[in-house]
């Protein structure tokens, strides 16, 4: 069972191929170019140089958000494509998910945070002490100030003493982290940060070998919240 995942979701570009749950082969890139310039040379290395081309894949995997805007349509629209083409099924995973997938077997309240800007995040709470993560609340856009205060009611109600917080949402507001939660805080190394594709591959492959697949026509972006051009109609500005 060969799946490709492909990530755009947020500044990272990932691509990886799993096949009978070995990873065969993965890309990341977090530098610089747009995912439109990067994603389908990396999709096309990655099948290259583990002799097999599209057709030989089984399914395909796709962040489909929270995260950018631009950056979501992009993957979906590719992962379309190569659907529509070949009749590929589609399984589509949240992004905070797929980076809360990076810590297990842990009694951490495990926090993935995306960068939603205006001052805001993307967040989620999950429990990681087995090796997939469970949800324990919904995602949401909020401001970090929100973050910490639903984070330690969670903590509270899940006797947690801790938590990991993760994801490119982190950096912008380490330092008022640190200072509302202290000892309670551990933030992951680089190499867990960030989304990977990897793991956006194992994901879906628990829900392939389910035959919990979604509807290529119908499968779109999780925004959490509107738009700018959205927001802006709603209030007659354009």
């Amino acid at each position: 069972m060969r799946i490709l995942a492909i990530d755009s979701a947020t500044p990272v570009a990932g691509v990886a191929l799993l096949n009978d749950g070995i990873l065969l082969k993965e890309e990341f890139s977090n530098y610089k170019k747009t995912h439109s310039e990067t994603l389908m040379p990396m999709v096309d290395r990655v099948l290259r140089e583990c002799e097999c081309t599209v057709n030989d894949v089984d399914a395909l995997a796709v962040t489909i958000g929270p995260g950018s805007f631009t950056g979501l349509r992009i993957g979906l629209a590719l992962v379309k494509g190569l659907a529509l083409a070949t009749g590929i099924p589609v399984v589509g995973v949240s992004t905070l998910e797929v980076i809360a997938f990076n810590i297990y077997d842990s009694d951490a309240l495990v926090c993935p945070l995306l960068n939603a800007r205006k001052g805001e995040v993307y967040c989620a709470f999950y429990q990681a002490g087995g090796i997939k993560p469970v949800s324990l609340a919904d995602m949401r856009a909020c401001s970090p100030e929100e973050f910490v205060q639903q984070a330690l009611t969670i903590m509270d109600a899940n006797n947690k003493t801790s938590l990991i917080l993760l994801g490119d949402g982190f950096s912008p507001y380490q330092e008022f982290f640190l200072e509302r939660l202290g000892d309670k805080m551990v933030s992951a190394p680089p190499h867990l940060m960030l989304p990977r594709a990897s793991a956006l591959a194992q994901l879906a492959a628990d829900r392939v070998n389910n035959g919990q697949f979604d509807n290529v026509f119908t499968l779109s972006p999780v925004y959490i919240r509107l738009s700018e051009a959205e927001y802006r109609l709603g209030r007659g500005a354009v």
